[in-house]
């Protein structure tokens, strides 16, 4: 532990549901080893994002699937520990919060060790503010409880693809929009299922152009769905009428709204992504290649929250 630079890096989720009389509950786990009350929470494994961490944790700790919705502000502390010699040191630790929807699963279904953790329940908020034992849980938990229902949308930047100069030469002037994933690409698109997963997408559009719709076709494979190919949102369309590509996000807004329990993605091009951004009220920012842009939309269609998510390949 002594040779590693930076904070421990670790998430969770403040996972609440709707009770009778408008009252809420939150699950917490009780760990014996700490004989405490908080809220499921666990350090980021090799590979993963942090995203990912926290669903994971959570089934792992209490047995119950989520999907995420908005970020919470994450949480800094110090942990003490010992090195083999028996000398004290201390390092930063940043939990990564996110508010999360159950989507299935059940307590019975918990697969941490007792020793680590032996009890998860759900418990009344007003409970739980007066119970846990961490001021920092408590802080969290109250974000979560003043934050309205959302929609998401999560705006993707396609893999990285054979270069034109490239496809030029091989397919003898062949269309850009037949133009596909490298290798590289393709690896990103596998791990980008996993970030999808983690915040429930469940409707899948793209531009038509064959790197976009495979930066998204992993995912689709995983969910059995079917991904919607937009040409208003190809780069020879955009570049003929971006009134266009600002007509066919409204309308994909307009879907997220109606129904936000259905999380969207969509995959755009770098000359494209800022009209798709603008049209979701994204920070001005360039993209890498499979990153992503996750909005969170209020009622009315604010984006209110945003974060960003960048490939590890």
């Amino acid at each position: 532990m002594g040779g590693h630079k930076g904070p421990i890096q670790a998430a969770g989720a403040v996972v609440l549901r709707d009770i009778d009389d408008g009252a809420r509950e939150v699950l917490v786990v009780h760990r014996p080893s700490y004989d405490d009350l908080s809220l499921p929470k666990g350090k980021l494994e090799p590979g993963e994002d942090l995203p990912t961490t926290a669903v994971r944790e959570v089934a792992e700790e209490t047995g119950i699937n989520i999907r995420l919705t908005m970020p919470l502000q994450p949480i800094e502390y110090t942990v003490k520990y010992s090195t083999r010699d028996g000398k004290p040191k201390s390092r930063a630790k940043v939990v990564s919060w996110w508010l999360g929807v159950a989507i299935g699963g059940s307590i019975e279904n918990a697969t941490a060790s007792p020793e680590e953790i032996d009890g998860a329940f759900w418990m009344p908020t007003d409970q739980a503010l007066e119970r846990l034992t961490y001021p920092t849980d408590v802080q969290v938990l109250e974000e979560a409880l003043d934050l309205p229902s959302t929609s998401t949308i999560i705006l993707v930047r396609h893999g990285k693809a054979v270069s034109r100069k490239e496809w030029n030469s091989r397919k003898r002037h062949g269309k850009d929009a037949t133009r596909p994933l490298e290798r590289r690409g393709r690896r990103q698109a596998k791990a980008l299922a996993d970030l999808l997963s983690a915040f429930g997408v469940a409707r899948l559009a793209s531009s038509s152009s064959t790197r976009c719709m495979q930066t998204l076709q992993p995912y689709a494979d995983t969910i059995g769905a079917q991904i919607t190919g937009l040409d208003a949102l190809s780069e020879e369309t955009h570049e003929a009428d971006p009134h266009k590509a600002t007509s066919a996000m409204r309308k994909i807004i307009g879907r997220a709204l109606a129904d936000p329990n259905q999380p969207i993605a969509i995959c755009g091009h770098r000359p494209v992504l800022p009209t798709m951004r603008d049209a979701l009220g994204g920070a001005n920012r360039p993209m890498s290649t499979a990153e992503c842009l996750i909005v969170h939309l209020d009622e009315t269609g604010r984006t209110i929250r945003q974060e960003w998510h960048s490939s590890r390949y």
